[in-house]
């Protein structure tokens, strides 16, 4: 992106994700009342990158808020979903992005 092409057209941030729950702390809730879960995501496929396959294997930190916070807090660690959402830094003071889940949708191994 050029500088200041942001102003001119939106900036697309929308991230989908297939993953695993690998890690999720406690619910609680944010200090207006809203659900509010973190946890981590573990993430392994094989993508094509200029002709050739490539393993590609990580673990990114999500951020989930409301409804969507409670289901996930009962889900056993282990379970596999598709995220759907956007990536934001992790606080004022840490750059390092963080998944929004907007969205999940819980595949079963059937699917």
């Amino acid at each position: 992106m050029t500088e200041g092409q942001g102003a001119t057209s939106p900036a697309t941030n929308s991230f989908a994700l297939s993953a695993t729950l690998i890690e999720r702390d406690a619910l609680r809730q944010t200090p207006a009342g809203v659900p509010l879960l973190r946890g981590c995501l573990e993430h392994f496929s094989q993508q094509i990158e200029n002709g050739a396959p490539r393993e590609v294997r990580f673990e990114t930190d999500f951020v989930l808020l409301g409804d969507l916070a409670r289901l996930l807090a009962q889900a056993p660690l282990g379970t596999s979903l598709i995220a759907q959402g956007f990536m934001a830094a992790r606080s004022a003071k840490s750059r390092q992005g963080v998944m929004h889940i907007t969205s999940i949708e819980f595949v079963t191994s059937g699917s």
